[in-house]
């Protein structure tokens, strides 16, 4: 189970909500043409009017964006013309932007970043021309963005958003101050305990005068505490014991299969917890250590389990747990947001349901108790850049809480933006998959599903560049006894101070008062396959034919800055040297960026045509399709070899002299590839236009 392979089909949601932003939400370049620095300084540093509510030119505000065509209402698909938003989205940020302009006498204006925005930001910031004036951050970038010391604290603009129909928008204090805004509000901020309900309607002993008591009931009850939980999985993990999955019928039936990193999450938060919350690092905290202790009890009873990368990793495979819950493989999980409305249609397919339910509580806590919470993750959130003069950086607050308000009243149809949970509640819960409309359990399973809504985060780790060290390192090797980890409360006390002194970097760069370039440089390929004759000297190679090293700030980094290590390549010795290709560089504020990749050693005397075959089945071109950006290879190709088995696709080219796009219609195409050696094969294709 450990090294099971998988491939995760790729999904596509399409919810009434805007807040679902996600994987979609990085492929920035097929949403439009992005905004130059240039553009975008030329609208903000334009001479404009003061605004708040006049009635001469408007000052323009500039929003930034990595996604465009999913938060500019004004975009439109080139192609098409189409919006890049539901109609009910469309309307309401259209709303919105109306209100802002008769009211304040804004414009809002949307700009896309023209790179990574941890670099598009900092380098505006640097030049002392911000490249927008309100940036959109995507969830996770925020502890790399503020250990650059780029954003303004928001401190004194508190009083914009008294209106506690409003507080939700201003983010908590991290390091000293409030940097942050959230924009959205969700019933799904983390990743939810679900359960198949049709799985528990089969266990007799969960059954209370011939009906099923579902974990909703008894979180309606007061009843959903962690020994209530532990006895369900219990009961669950003896009935389902030696059953297999419908799907891959070879895969028992698990109790809990989850990915333990959002379970503990949940489990520190119902506990009156956090790992990183309003009030610091308390992942220490006596409230964290005994969540993680109840984690580590249901795993000892295999009640709880994840199915890692490897035995030697504490990594989870990542969603796994998601389609593996869609194909039936286990009862209960921490659903995967984006992954939730397949998987719901994947059990309405079999004739079961899903159920949700908020994560249960220790039992010394009551059900009222205000320390027993859910998790939200923030997510994305916006800040406002540094160099943004002060009146104007109070118009874009008063902007920004305006149109936030207005999109939430038009969706929920009320005078209150935070009636929206209760207006949109039914329509979200049957977009993620969730059976709201069973008439037996729907109206509990919607109560269930609204009970985990939330407006502001309460917790920040995900977003911090330790992160990833808490999750694996002392959460993960201290669950499964890696690398001699001790238990969570002993990980964590010895661990806690490499967590601080990365807090401490941070405290010391914003305090400073200076912005710093903590970006890494990068690698690109140049599109040369990095394969030598064997026999070469490899003093010989020059080694950037291959591969360039770049900055974000610095630009090219000159390659003999760049340390090359191929120690593990066998020059005199065909075959594929995979991480053989090692680089290490740094930038002039010291950042080091390593990576590597495969060499491949191929045989020069070589003189046997390569394989070439075309896929039984391929696609159709469509009718004015760009003919030179397809990917002949990958497309329409099933195998293209050298005598050797190196992988060739990346070597093929097409003779497209006689395929007219414009004409629906069946023309040849004759493919060409070359192995390293120059030896070449042919193949003709007839590929259909329609």
């Amino acid at each position: 189970m450990a090294n099971k392979q998988k491939k995760l089909a790729a999904l596509f949601m399409v919810l009434a909500l805007f807040f679902t932003v996600l994987t979609g939400c990085k492929d920035s370049n097929s949403s439009g043409p992005s905004a130059t620095p240039q553009e975008s300084k030329t609208a903000e540093q334009s001479p404009q009017p003061s605004g708040g509510g006049g009635t001469g030119e408007p000052t323009v505000i500039v929003f930034g964006t990595h996604w465009q065509a999913g938060d500019d209402p004004n975009w439109k698909d080139p192609v098409t013309g189409e919006p890049g938003m539901p109609p009910e989205q469309l309307l309401a940020r259209q709303k919105a932007q109306e209100a802002v302009l008769n009211e304040l006498n804004v414009e809002i204006q949307w700009v896309q970043y023209p790179s990574d925005l941890r670099e598009s930001l900092l380098k505006s910031v640097l030049a002392n021309a911000p490249i927008v004036d309100v940036a959109l951050l995507w969830g996770g970038s925020q502890g790399t963005l503020i250990g650059q010391n780029i954003f303004q604290p928001l401190d004194e603009y508190e009083s914009i958003f008294s209106d506690p129909d409003d507080a939700w928008m201003l983010g908590d204090k991290m390091f000293g101050n409030k940097y942050f805004l959230n924009y959205i509000l969700d019933f799904v901020n983390a990743w939810p305990l679900v359960y198949n309900i049709s799985y528990l309607d089969k266990v007799d002993a969960l059954k209370e005068n011939g009906k099923t008591v579902y974990p909703h009931d008894l979180w309606k009850q007061g009843k959903w505490t962690w020994s209530a939980f532990e006895d369900y999985l219990t009961k669950v993990n003896e009935y389902y014991a030696n059953k297999m999955s419908p799907v891959r019928t070879d895969v028992p039936i698990k109790a809990f299969q989850t990915d333990y990193r959002y379970t503990a999450f949940q489990a520190i938060h119902a506990n009156g917890g956090a790992v990183y919350g309003a009030d610091g690092l308390t992942a220490d905290s006596a409230e964290a250590k005994e969540a993680v202790e109840y984690l580590d009890r249901l795993m000892s009873k295999n009640l709880m389990m994840s199915t890692r990368y490897g035995e030697d990793t504490s990594v989870p495979g990542w969603t796994w747990n998601g389609s593996d819950f869609g194909n039936g493989e286990t009862v209960f999980t921490n659903m995967v947001p984006w992954l939730s409305n397949g998987a719901g249609q994947s059990l309405a397919s079999r004739g079961e349901s899903m159920g949700i339910v908020p994560f249960p509580r220790p039992d010394d806590l009551a059900a009222d108790d205000p320390k027993y919470e859910q998790v939200i993750f923030p997510n994305n959130q916006f800040a406002v850049l540094k160099g943004v003069p002060k009146e104007k950086t109070e118009l874009a607050l008063k902007a920004f809480r305006l149109y936030w308000s207005t999109v939430y009243k038009t969706l929920a149809s009320s005078d209150k933006a935070l009636d929206f949970f209760e207006k949109q509640a039914k329509n979200t819960a049957i977009n993620y998959g969730f059976d709201v409309t069973n008439e037996q359990y729907g109206e509990a399973v919607m109560e269930a599903f609204t009970g985990i809504s939330g407006s502001s985060p309460n917790e920040y780790a995900t977003i911090m560049p330790w992160s990833g060290m808490w999750t694996d390192t002392i959460l993960g090797n201290s669950l499964y006894g890696l690398n001699g980890s001790p238990k969570y409360a002993g990980a964590i006390d010895a661990q806690k101070n490499v967590i601080l002194d990365s807090m401490a970097a941070v405290e010391q760069t914003i305090g400073s008062g200076e912005s710093k370039d903590n970006m890494p440089p990068t690698y690109a390929t140049t599109g040369v396959p990095i394969a030598v004759a064997a026999g070469t000297d490899p003093s010989s190679i020059k080694w950037d034919t291959f591969v360039k090293a770049q900055d974000g700030i610095d630009g090219e980094l000159p390659f003999g800055n760049v340390t090359v290590d191929v120690s593990t390549v066998k020059f005199d010795t065909v075959g594929q040297y995979d991480g053989g290709l090692a680089l290490s560089v740094k930038d002039a504020a010291g950042n080091e960026g390593k990576t590597s990749y495969a060499v491949i050693v191929y045989d020069p005397n070589n003189t046997t045509p390569p394989t070439l075959t075309a896929k039984a089945e391929y696609r159709k071109v469509k009718v004015d399709e760009d003919a030179s950006a397809i990917n002949w290879g990958n497309d329409f190709v099933e195998q293209a070899v050298d005598k050797d088995g190196f992988d060739l696709k990346s070597n093929i080219t097409a003779d497209i002299g006689s395929l007219d796009v414009t004409t629906p219609g069946t023309y040849d195409v004759t493919l060409t590839v070359t192995d390293f050696a120059g030896n070449a094969a042919n193949l003709t294709i007839a590929v259909t236009v329609e």
